[in-house]
């Protein structure tokens, strides 16, 4: 594994599996509420419930959601178009390298100036903070497991592993209404 170059990066991120992994929970809300609706059934925390309400009283999974391919090995959209933004801006570089005879990684460095952006960026545009919080809730939820782990937990839902190549990845959010709908009733 490379280490961090002298470019003035001070931080990196590892993995473009994980960086699509969490992408995925962003840009499908209905699928991040399974998800919190799972964590609710181990340990009963309210406040879990109230995040999935709340996504779905506010309609994300129509609003923010932000469709995917079904790709080899799921969720799939390419990097470098959605972060050309922050790569213009210094903040952000891709770096791949050969871990073996045919593996390539990805990992992303980090500039002092991505540090602050998100709160710069939401000072200026307070609609973006949305961005900001739900990326703490999936990096919350996702802990410190790593891509294929990730991946693999995804894979867990029927609709997900079962789209076909090259097809979008469709929206749970019925199933979740109905699965809120019947903890509740059992809550009651």
């Amino acid at each position: 594994m490379p280490e961090i170059d002298k470019s003035g990066a001070s931080h990196i991120f590892r993995g473009e599996a994980r960086l699509h992994a969490l992408d995925f929970w962003i840009r499908y809300p209905d699928y991040l509420a399974e998800e919190l609706l799972d964590l609710y059934e181990r340990n009963h925390d309210p406040e879990l419930i109230h995040k999935v309400r709340s996504i779905l009283a506010d309609e994300e999974p129509d609003l923010r959601r932000l469709p995917m391919l079904r790709y080899r090995f799921g969720a799939y959209d390419p990097v470098d178009t959605a972060i050309s933004f922050l790569s213009s801006r210094k903040l952000i570089k891709p770096r791949k390298w050969q871990s073996g005879a045919r593996v390539k990684e990805y990992d992303f460095l980090l500039f002092p100036d991505a540090m602050t952006f998100p709160d710069s960026i939401t000072k200026d545009f307070p609609v973006l903070s949305w961005y900001e919080q739900r990326t703490r809730l999936v990096v919350w939820l996702a802990d410190s497991r790593g891509g294929n782990a990730l991946k693999q937990q995804q894979h867990k839902r029927v609709e997900y592993h079962a789209t076909p190549m090259g097809q979008t990845i469709p929206s749970i959010k019925d199933k979740v209404r109905a699965r809120v709908h019947e903890l509740m009733e059992v809550a009651a």
